[in-house]
């Protein structure tokens, strides 16, 4: 079997305008739905209920959560509330899986606040393995992690793949392998496209990304004059849809690909017109290069002991520390020499590019 193409559904009417083609032609084989976007159940138009409904009576729906902060040190009520949510969520409509982001947030909303990298430690990861038992605990489902477009050094980017793979280890999960969050890590820290992804646990990936991002310049930062960023607001690079056949051969147990773009910034009949020009690009690549498989792995839900989340006070107050740090400056610099202290040696804050810094900066102050 080919891997299903579909779409990361949006609530907004200018989204379901520019995908409506697409549906009437069936061309949208599987939908992705951030099933924590809209908070209050009677805010969700009756067409996305509908549609909901029909793609999870043909097995088509898979579950990506944007809030729960797999990082956040300490377990608070909210994410509590999240996972009550969640049980509700997977009764309502049946999910084949459940997702979440790496990294942790400086605001409830992932798409609203900014995904910030965590030491690749053993705290961290304790953390971690603790808040992902506690998704497949609430849902029942397979889960998986998203790799982080945002890095504050070259050596986190090389790590990344390793950890996530201890990451889901014990829940016996699956990767999300972003493929524009790694073109944001290539663009950023010089390094080839083929060689980041080459350092994940490819035969881990079920779901591929696929999106568009922007560009930032830098005002303070010498590093880097353009940071690429992973915004969900343009065209999909030429260099990601060259990517993809050879990924598609690394990708063994590959399952669904989702093509995203958020619903607010496709007003102009343009945008709409380039949206469906992207999806149509994707199908065709999948069609063409896509080795049908006769076999996916599937995945073994381990049993699991419900057990107390986990907290760590020392992390959090690090994370505190960080967050308050980036609040309280504008320049990188200034930002960079106040974190060089003995409390983040784990963190190795004397190895984050100034550029880098720059954009957590201006990410918080917007969205934090």
């Amino acid at each position: 079997m080919k891997p299903l193409v579909g779409i990361s559904l949006m609530h907004e009417p200018e989204f379901l305008n520019a995908a409506l083609p697409l549906f009437l032609k069936n061309q949208i084989e599987v939908i992705e739905w951030s099933f924590d976007t809209i908070r209050n159940e009677k805010s969700k138009p009756a067409w996305l209920h509908q549609l909901l409904k029909e793609y999870s009576q043909n097995n088509r729906l898979i579950g990506h959560g944007v809030r729960y902060s797999v990082f956040d040190a300490r377990f608070t009520t909210r994410q509590k509330v999240w996972l009550n949510d969640l049980k509700k969520e997977v009764k309502k409509y049946k999910y084949n899986h459940i997702t979440e982001h790496f990294g942790f947030m400086s605001s409830s909303n992932f798409h609203e606040g900014a995904p910030l990298p965590v030491p690749l430690n053993k705290s961290t990861l304790a953390i971690g393995i603790s808040r992902l038992k506690s998704i497949q605990d609430a849902a029942h489902l397979a889960v998986g992690i998203e790799n982080l477009a945002f890095s504050f050094c070259l050596d986190d980017v090389k790590k990344q793949g390793e950890f996530l793979d201890k990451l889901t280890a014990p829940i016996n999960g699956f990767l999300i392998l972003d493929l524009h969050n790694i073109f944001c890590q290539a663009k950023n820290f010089k390094i080839d496209l083929l060689e980041i992804v080459k350092l994940y646990p490819l035969k881990k990936v079920r779901e591929i990304h696929i999106s568009g991002g922007s560009w930032q310049n830098s005002i303070y930062a010498k590093d880097l004059k353009k940071v690429r960023r992973d915004t969900h607001d343009e065209k999909v690079p030429k260099e990601i849809f060259d990517l993809l056949p050879d990924v598609l051969t690394l990708c063994p147990n590959l399952e669904y690909i989702i093509f995203e773009r958020l619903g607010h910034t496709l007003s102009h009949e343009k945008e709409k017109l380039q949206f469906r020009k992207d999806f149509l690009k994707l199908r065709s690549i999948i069609n063409t290069n896509s080795v049908s498989k006769t076999k996916i792995d599937k995945l073994k839900l381990p049993r699991l002991k419900q057990v107390q989340p986990l907290s760590d006070l020392k992390l959090y107050k690090q994370q505190q520390f960080i967050l308050n740090t980036i609040r309280n400056n504008t320049d990188p610099y200034k930002a960079l020499k106040e974190l060089n202290v003995p409390s983040l040696k784990d963190w190795h804050t004397q190895s984050w590019k100034p550029s880098m810094m720059e954009t957590a900066i201006l990410l918080v102050k917007k969205w934090g």
